[in-house]
């Protein structure tokens, strides 16, 4: 919002700076073809304005544009990354978990053998 309306401030500038430029130009006491020569000059260093003003405008927004690119990028890698480490988190969890059962399991089978042996030993 700022942008339009320091470029509508800008153009209104250039617009009244041109209309007063002519009608000074038009009532200075010069010849037709000094008045002219002026004319042509104002106009075409307004001319040159324009074209710089559009310039600096067209690459503050390409600026403004590739940083909210690069920002956006990064916060997208950023929680990416984010995801990853936890994913990678939780499947180490799991990982552990589940040798973890299989562990008990086997030392589990383990007594139950072993006191089965002992049962089977004493009848």
């Amino acid at each position: 919002m700022t942008t339009k309306r320091t470029g509508g401030f800008l153009l209104s500038f250039l617009i009244g700076s041109a209309v007063g430029s002519a009608i000074a130009l038009m009532y200075a006491p010069k010849s037709g073809r000094h008045l002219r020569n002026d004319i042509s000059r104002k106009t075409g260093e307004l001319i040159d304005q324009g074209k710089k003003l559009t310039y600096d405008s067209w690459n503050g927004a390409k600026e403004t544009a590739e940083t909210t690119f690069e920002s956006a990028n990064e916060f997208l890698n950023t929680g990416v990354d984010k995801i990853v480490n936890k994913a990678e988190r939780v499947k180490d969890s799991f990982k552990t978990g589940i040798e973890a059962f299989k562990e008990e399991r086997r030392s589990g089978k383990d007594l139950h053998s072993l006191a089965k042996k002992e049962s089977d030993q004493t009848y």
